[in-house]
């Protein structure tokens, strides 16, 4: 048999895929059937099954992708695209025609009809004209082969596999995925049910419900009952909601009928009352289509009702996982093979970053078997995205801990734990969950001769923790309870391998939630023939990884303890240590904050000014802002950081000082401490604070005051040495009503400084309620102190059109700040 791979080098399910190529070949045999019919267009039928058949193809396709070429599966698939739409206009037009046939045939004798049957030889005329793009597009696609291609490959592909085990359940577990996500596409439209209103969302609802059946259809034959009784009532809302949108397109389009032939009736006709007549009983036509439309959404409503009641769509759900067994996930057969190499993974806690590293890894390896030793998910960024890729690796999994939690809905948790099994249930779809509870406890495999156990804490309990130091006499106990080769384990976050009485513990670390200090993601490797196992640490994007829990609203510690690799516990418990007296504390947090500076930005006088002019400003507006020591080292800190992202380029310099503060281990800050600086930084320049700015957005409500007021001052600080020429010696501040009088010290004329106040003094008058009034004081050179900055030899001046490269401007103009480039354009925005 040939293998296949898709576009990713990842091998295809030959299984699978030789159940799509069946299903896909009978329906291009039943399409071609058709053409013959549609072409003579002597009953409407042939329109009607073909249009169904070639959505039935286009439903079908995208469940078998993996099993086509990527080119060619795109293109095929555009024709038969083409084929559904020349088909759709036709059989709409035959749908109306009959409605309207139908309707006239109930009529009185002496009922008015001229409207109406102006109205269906509009339609008789349109579908007779249509026609001929029908047959053109039937021609076309004769011309382009798609059905002969599309099947020839089909039948190749079961040509390939038919010497080969057919397994029923790897099939079926796949069937089960693709039903249930298209059923979570279809209930997520509940909302809208009991609104009668919504047209374009029922119009959403019934496409959703026909991809759902077509779906379910295709893979109804891997099923006893052929999943009847729960296709029949999908075909049901589907239908009804069919005739509803069928509803609405008349009650859109009567009206702009009767436009139409008032226009063209009005021409001929002697008074406005032949066009009246002439119109009436289209009125009571489309009376009749608004009454059919509420009927017809009574009849939704109450089946919606009854079916929901009945828990209806969760028996749906169950009946399509039926004879889900984890253990077919990969046939024994391949464990068994000599030469296999098997991926133990563990606790990956929904990071997806640390499982795509570990998945790559794996693969430069030629490793393509999985054994997963429990949760899932809990704590990261992307549950959903996990359990995805752990699918498509056809992984084998039992269950942890905190997926146990997460499922159970009575525990609310408490403390560090809330917000992730909030996260966790509020995000995970119906079909992942489904997928849970189908998961093991505990998984027994033979890997060449060898019997190995898997679990996720103990063979004894989920929860149980074995170290690499647990005492030996466990594991003697353990070894002997179970009577196996090899145990696989996980939850302790502990790798390490230990041989007991011949039985060898494997736990392979952690994927997503390290915790020995090493942030790298972990898991091991075991090679059947000769028998070995490696530990392996791979390096992802572990910034990424954070940056993701930020993004999801989770407090900062949960980034850290990705960005540290320490326990959640741990990186609290040391939040809690560092409360210490603020004047203690402040000491030794600058040392530390400047030594980090230094390592971004070795050139720290620019930093320093500002600090400077930032607490004196600080200081004398203590009585409007109320404001303590600790939010005053708070801001010292980040106008010593502000700039550090300057080393990574000028560009969004702010935003990257703010990833830099965030992510650098070597800060001593708090986890919370540690985003309200990096946020303090993060406005220095540019736009204010937003509630789109996800890293703001996570504070609470007194914590975004804090930070707009004390990066108001900072923005104001650095706008008062924007030249980076320490010209403002110190600066004094006072409210006045409403205004806050702010005097510069100065000893040269500080025209950049005021430029760039009136471009950067929004953020402060917006967080204090007052306008900014700037004054200077000059100063001598004597009365400079000893180590200032020696006197240039003259002011600056701002460029101009005539003057562009002054050079003044050019000493002024450092590439420490480029916002000064972008004031010189007269055109840049905070």
């Amino acid at each position: 048999m040939t293998t296949r791979f898709d576009s990713n080098g990842t091998i295809i399910d030959s299984n699978y895929c030789r159940f799509g190529a069946e299903a896909l070949t009978k329906l291009f045999l039943t399409i071609e059937a058709q053409i013959d019919g549609v072409e003579k267009s002597e009953d409407i039928e042939y329109v009607h099954k073909m249009r169904v058949t070639s959505r039935r193809i286009r439903a079908a396709m995208p469940i078998f992708q993996e099993c086509f070429p990527k080119k060619r599966y795109k293109k095929w698939l555009n024709e038969i695209k083409k084929v559904t739409q020349f088909l759709g206009n036709a059989r709409d037009l035959d749908v109306q025609i009959e409605v309207i046939k139908d309707y006239i045939k109930q009529l009185p004798p002496t009922e008015p009809k001229t409207g109406i049957e102006s109205l269906l030889e509009r339609h008789i005329e349109r579908r007779t004209n249509l026609q001929v793009s029908v047959i053109s597009g039937l021609e076309e696609l004769e011309k382009c082969k798609v059905l002969e291609q599309i099947t020839n490959y089909c039948q190749q592909i079961v040509k390939e596999s038919t010497s080969t085990f057919f397994n029923l359940f790897v099939v079926r577990e796949k069937a089960f995925w693709q039903i249930s996500a298209k059923l979570d596409n279809f209930l997520a439209m509940e909302e809208f049910v009991h609104k009668e209103n919504e047209i374009l969302k029922h119009h959403e609802m019934r496409i959703k419900a026909k991809w759902l059946r077509y779906t379910m259809e295709s893979f109804a034959p891997l099923y006893p009952e052929e999943l009847s009784s729960e296709i029949e009532m999908i075909k049901n809302f589907q239908d009804t909601l069919g005739e509803m949108h069928d509803c609405d397109v008349w009650i859109a389009s009567i009206p702009k009928f009767i436009n139409e032939m008032e226009s063209e009736v009005s021409a001929f006709a002697e008074n406005e009352q032949a066009v009246a007549d002439s119109n009436q009983d289209l009125l009571k036509f489309l009376e009749h289509i608004k009454e059919k439309r509420k009927n017809y959404y009574e009849k939704f409503v109450s089946f919606w009702d009854e079916e929901k009641s009945k828990n209806a769509f969760e028996e749906l759900r169950k009946n399509a996982s039926a004879g889900f067994v984890v253990a077919t996930f990969r046939t024994q057969a391949e464990l068994a093979n000599p030469y296999v190499k098997i991926a133990l993974i563990a606790d990956i806690h929904a990071n997806l970053n640390a499982l795509e590293a570990v998945m790559q890894d794996a693969g430069r390896r030629g490793i393509t078997v999985f054994l997963n030793a429990g949760d899932l998910i809990g704590f990261g960024a992307f549950p959903n995205e996990v359990i995805q890729a752990l699918y498509s690796k056809n992984a084998l999994s039992v269950i942890g801990n905190f997926d146990l939690e997460v499922l159970d809905k009575t525990n609310i948790g408490k403390g560090s734990k809330k917000f992730s099994l909030e996260y966790s249930r509020n995000v995970l779809s119906k079909s992942n969950e489904t997928y849970l509870r189908t998961l093991p406890a505990k998984l027994e495999l033979e890997i060449f001769h060898k019997k190995l156990l898997m679990v996720h804490g103990s063979p004894d309990s989920v929860d149980e923790h074995l170290y690499h130091d647990t005492p030996e006499k466990r594991f003697e106990e353990l070894a002997q309870k179970s009577g196996v080769d090899i145990i696989v384990f996980g939850h302790s976050h502990d790798q390490f391998t230990k041989k007991v009485d011949g039985t060898l513990f494997i736990n392979p670390g952690t994927v997503g939630m390290p915790r020995d200090a090493n942030p790298q993601a972990a898991y091991a490797v075991i090679t059947a023939n000769p028998f070995s196992v490696e530990l392996v640490r791979v390096n992802y994007e572990v910034e990424a990884a954070a940056d993701a829990l930020r993004r999801k609203g989770a407090p900062e510690s949960y980034s850290q303890v990705l960005l540290r690799g320490l326990s959640l516990e741990g990186i609290l418990a040391e939040d809690k240590t560092r409360e210490n007296d603020m004047e203690i504390k402040c000491a030794v947090i600058m040392k530390s904050a400047r030594g980090v500076a230094r390592k971004y930005w070795l050139e720290l006088k620019h930093s320093d000014q500002v600090r400077k002019l930032s607490t004196q400003l600080f200081d004398c507006l203590k009585d409007l802002h109320k404001l303590g020591k600790r939010e005053c080292c708070w801001l010292e800190c980040a106008a010593i950081l502000h700039d550090i992202g300057l080393s990574q380029g000028s560009k969004g310099h702010h935003k990257t000082s703010l990833k830099l503060i965030l992510n650098d281990a070597q800060l001593p800050f708090t986890s919370g401490e540690r985003r309200v600086i990096a946020n303090i930084a993060r406005y220095h320049r540019k736009g204010c604070p937003k509630n789109t700015h996800y890293n703001f957005t996570s504070l609470n409500r007194e914590l975004k005051r804090k930070v707009s007021i004390l990066a108001g001052i900072l923005r104001l600080a650095d706008s008062l040495d924007f030249s980076h020429q320490s010209i403002v010696q110190n600066v004094e501040a006072h409210v006045a009503f409403e205004n806050v009088i702010v005097q510069g010290s100065v000893f040269l004329n500080p025209i950049l400084e005021e430029y760039a106040i009136n471009k950067k003094k929004d953020l402060f008058e917006k967080s204090f309620k007052k306008n900014i009034v700037v004054t200077w004081k000059q100063i001598q050179p004597l009365q400079l102190p000893s180590q200032a900055t020696p006197i240039l030899a003259q002011q600056p001046t701002l460029p101009t059109a005539e003057n562009p490269e002054s050079s003044q401007t050019a000493n002024c103009i450092t590439a420490r700040d480029s916002e000064a480039e972008q004031l010189d354009k007269n055109s840049s925005t905070n």
